[in-house]
């Protein structure tokens, strides 16, 4: 499902929207104890020349609460950094600009109400999604259709327990001490994906919203199982293989485009010295157009270290 590959402000800032009108999962039993933190191991690659080194760590931007961020040779390397990039700026500071900007963008016409992009089967579907959690069939007929998708995509996951607050990006600033933060994009960046996307793609993924609401939390869960176990070719079959035959148009917007301009950016980084921590979704370093192999390409020396 798309809803895996989110942009991570997108998935932050409409976690915290929704989360007033979502159930809560259910509390654990009085008598049960707090589990200690499960040990992990996601993948981590380094590029390297002579005087400066890239740690690339690949991320899942929303978690169930209780595990650990990354695995020693990861921490090790935050710990090292000088500076520690992320695909934009997610503290709470910036949530409410990056709301403006949802409400600025994701607000539909009059003229052209979600229901339109719809027929009678579509729109039943929609209705019976939007009852499940106890949303306002007027407040999504107001929206486009990449903004209702992206309602649909998030409230299930926070239904079954994920958290944005709980993933990866964020513990990894949490972590990163006197780290010099950078960014790849701005909140506009990251929104304008989506409102420019064609009235063909966003009904696609309005669609996909829909059908997943209507999903247990078993596929969320694989993911995050094999991002913890560092198993990267069953992250590339989730992240990059049906989604590329299944909906081009937003695969090129949401991964091409930008991790050819990631590595841009990376490669400007290696000109100079010292140790950068680049916190991504895991998705953008999988595949033949992923960064690791874009950075290949360019003759950049990367391994995987964890």
């Amino acid at each position: 499902m798309i809803k895996n590959w989110l942009c991570a402000a997108l998935v932050v800032a409409f976690a915290g929207a929704a989360h007033a009108d979502v159930k809560p999962p259910p509390a654990p039993p009085p008598t049960a104890e707090i589990a200690s933190p499960t040990p992990v191991r996601p993948a981590l690659f380094v590029a390297r020349d002579e005087d400066s080194a890239i740690y690339l760590f690949g991320t899942v931007h929303v978690r169930r609460p209780g595990s650990e961020w990354g695995g020693p040779a990861a921490q090790a390397a935050l710990a090292e950094a000088d500076e520690v990039w992320t695909e934009m700026d997610i503290s709470d500071a910036s949530q409410q600009d990056v709301q403006i900007l949802i409400f600025n963008h994701g607000m539909a016409s009059p003229d052209r109400p979600l229901s339109s992009y719809l027929n009678k089967a579509e729109r039943e579907q929609l209705a019976a999604a939007i009852a499940r959690f106890n949303g306002s069939p007027e407040m999504f007929e107001r929206m486009r259709p990449w903004l209702a998708g992206m309602m649909l995509s998030v409230l299930p996951m926070m239904q079954t327990g994920y958290e944005a607050d709980a993933g990866v990006d964020r513990a990894v600033m949490a972590a990163s001490g006197d780290a010099h933060p950078r960014t790849f994009e701005t909140a506009a960046d990251q929104i304008g994906f989506f409102a420019n996307l064609s009235d063909e793609a966003q009904r696609e993924f309005l669609l996909d919203g829909i059908r997943g609401a209507n999903e247990d939390a078993s596929e969320m869960d694989e993911m995050s199982g094999a991002w913890e176990r560092g198993d990267l070719d069953t992250l590339e079959r989730m992240a990059l293989v049906d989604f590329q035959r299944d909906y081009p148009e937003l695969f090129e917007v949401l991964f091409t485009r930008r991790n050819r301009a990631w590595v841009e950016t990376l490669t400007h980084e290696l000109d100079g010295a010292g140790v950068d921590f680049v916190a991504v979704g895991a998705g953008h370093l999988l595949g033949e157009g992923g960064i690791v192999e874009l950075l290949r390409a360019r003759g950049v020396s990367v391994e995987r270290v964890e």
